[in-house]
């Protein structure tokens, strides 16, 4: 397994992909850091894009988020995505906030679908 990490600051209220698992890849989803940057209170939401159900499943929804404060997941908890699964991510209008999500990818050499 080799580890990949992005970063990104969110355009506030425009859902964004912070990745997406290669071809031939899965990928062990081990930690987002979200960190609000504003003098404000403001919420924070994510997810998990499923490709082979089509669905996106909540991992945090509208995550209250204090000035100056984050939101963690991770610690020893993980998500196994699988390729073409994502990582999307929002937060309220006029925020500015700031995410770092880190993966553990792993390379196939043949595609494994399970549904």
């Amino acid at each position: 397994m080799r580890s990949h990490s992005v970063g990104k600051n969110l355009v506030a209220n425009t859902k964004t992909t912070l990745f997406t698992v290669p071809t031939r890849n899965m990928a062990l989803w081990k930690l987002l850091y979200a960190f609000n940057n504003t003098s404000s209170a403001k919420t924070f939401s994510c997810w998990w894009y499923d490709k082979s159900e089509n669905v996106e499943v909540a991992i945090a929804s509208a995550y209250p988020l204090s000035s100056k404060t984050f939101f963690l997941f991770g610690d020893g908890n993980y998500v196994v995505l699988d390729e073409g699964d994502e990582i999307r991510a929002i937060s309220e209008t006029g925020s500015t906030t700031t995410v770092v999500i880190t993966v553990e990818l792993d390379a196939r050499s043949t595609v494994q679908n399970f549904a």
